[in-house]
Formats: structure tokens, C-alpha cells, sequence
């Protein structure tokens, strides 16, 4: 099973922080035996300016579509990040959204998460150890009793 982090990269206010909290996800999403794609793992934009954009798009594109599930940070605006929730919820994916609970968070998204109620859910958390602990329980019950 694959669990897809989206965050913010490229305009995220504090790449670092950022970095480290889809980091932080993915272990979440590894704790109950899920594989987890990071983006900046393979494409930062930092790290790896010479990738084209059509290099990205189509990495991108094609780990949402390999993916199980997509978790989203939404708690600081990306275009990307709403075309990857867009993308995956059209594919008929799982959609976890995430966001602190005081953050601004779009409108549009929040919408999408309540039109699609059955893909989809959104948590509003006081800490990321929260935000961390009900993406495991959320990926927990989707995964197959062996």
C-alpha cells in the first residue's frame, strides 16, 4: 500500500519545516506498513533546480496515480497541492487532508473533501504528533487483514 505526501515546496515559507513535517507523515504513514512517496525526496526544488517542469509534472502525475492513498498538507496554499487532491479524488483515491487548526485553508479544498465525503476527510489538529497518530489509524483500517 502507497500513501502520496502533498505540501507546499516551492513557495512553502520555511522549506526546512516543511521538509521535515511530510517527513514526519510519511513515518506516520510507515508506522502501520504503508510505503510513502515524498516528493521532495525526488524532485526538490532546492535541491534539484536543473529538473524540467514537464520532469516533475510527470513524476508527480504518475506517483498520485500509483498511489493507495494521498495525504495532503494543507495548512499553507499550493497550486499543486489542490491539483494533487483534485487529481486523486477524480481517480476515485482515498484523501486524507491535514491542516493545524488555526490555519487559513482553502475554501475550494475543504469543499472538494465534503463533496467527496466518502474519499475523504479532513482532520484540524493541535500538534503534528496528533495530525501523525490519525493518519496511522486512518491508513490502519484501509489496510487488508493478512
Amino acid at each position: 500500500m502507497l500513501a502520496y505526501i502533498s505540501g507546499a515546496l516551492l513557495n512553502a515559507a520555511q522549506i526546512d519545516k516543511s521538509r521535515a513535517l511530510y517527513e514526519r507523515l510519511a513515518d506516520a504513514c510507515r508506522s502501520v506498513g504503508w510505503d510513502a512517496y515524498v516528493p521532495h525526496q525526488h524532485a526538490d526544488p532546492v535541491r534539484d533546480p536543473h529538473l524540467s517542469n514537464v520532469d516533475v509534472a510527470e513524476r508527480d502525475l504518475e506517483n498520485v496515480a500509483a498511489a493507495d492513498v494521498l495525504v495532503a498538507y494543507v495548512g499553507e496554499p499550493s497550486l499543486g497541492v489542490g491539483a494533487e487532491v483534485a487529481i486523486a479524488l477524480r481517480a476515485g483515491k482515498r484523501v486524507l487532508l491535514v491542516a493545524e487548526a488555526d490555519a487559513r485553508v482553502s475554501r475550494f479544498l475543504l469543499g472538494l473533501a465534503e463533496l467527496n465525503a466518502s474519499q475523504a476527510a479532513v482532520l484540524r489538529y493541535q500538534s503534528v504528533d496528533e495530525a501523525a497518530a490519525w493518519i496511522a489509524a486512518e491508513l490502519g483500517r484501509l489496510t487488508p487483514a493478512s
